[in-house]
């Protein structure tokens, strides 16, 4: 699961850097919610960073809604989904984010917590997107894959996104890949070490977009 998430541009442009050899403006976004924009990586003759609706609107549908549930997609059933069919064979992307939050039971409440790399660079999730026509022009917009989680964070939750090295992001974008290859992307592991810590629960309401967002109320425990 996938459902909040924050874009920090410091470091973030230097992750983008380091992958792909490009600087971006990257603007920086705190508490995102479905439906709202991401940035998302893609390659077609050059590496390109473009906004996008999180939640996908597939090009054959009648337009935006919040019907179904299309801001994450399981990598078991990709190829099952008339939704997500072909945006996998041929539109896969790359949703580069800082941090992602989930939320467990405390007292009663929802407590929020905030995932990171250990380093804190940022993570490059796996997603595809899509294109709807419409008479004011195309909507841009994007799934996260999410994977089964790995014993290390299953006691949180029992999903994750698929988070992507550096080193795969060419494999993943190229059409040409072979399924088995791309299989072995999406499988329940860590590329590296994670910090979990739990995080004011000013997160828990959307409309909150400020700092508070980020005011750690634990220690991060690191997740190997």
């Amino acid at each position: 699961m996938c459902g909040r998430l924050n874009i920090i541009a410091d470091p973030l442009v230097q992750l983008l850097m380091q992958a792909v050899g490009q600087r971006y403006v990257v603007t920086t976004k705190l508490n995102v919610a479905p439906t709202e924009s991401v940035p998302v990586l893609r390659y077609e003759d050059g590496w390109s960073l473009t906004e996008m609706r999180w939640w996908l609107v597939p090009y054959w549908s009648d337009g935006p809604s919040t019907k179904f549930s299309m801001f994450n997609a399981r990598s078991e059933t990709l190829t099952k989904s008339r939704a997500y069919r072909e945006p996998f064979a041929s539109r896969r992307c790359v949703i580069p984010v800082s941090g992602y939050y989930e939320w467990r039971s405390s007292a009663g409440q929802r407590q929020p917590m905030y995932f990171t790399p250990g380093d804190g660079s940022g993570f490059l999730l796996a997603g595809l997107w899509d294109a709807w026509q419409s008479a004011e022009g195309a909507l841009l917009s994007c799934s996260i894959i999410t994977t089964s989680a790995p014993p290390q964070l299953n006691r949180f939750h029992h999903r994750v996104p698929v988070q992507l090295a550096p080193s795969d992001l060419v494999t993943w974008l190229d059409e040409g890949t072979p399924a088995h290859a791309l299989a072995d992307l999406m499988q329940s592991g860590l590329p590296g070490p994670i910090a979990v810590r739990d995080v004011s629960s000013v997160v828990n309401n959307a409309r909150n977009k400020d700092e508070r967002c980020l005011q750690a109320l634990t220690e991060p425990e690191i997740i190997l």
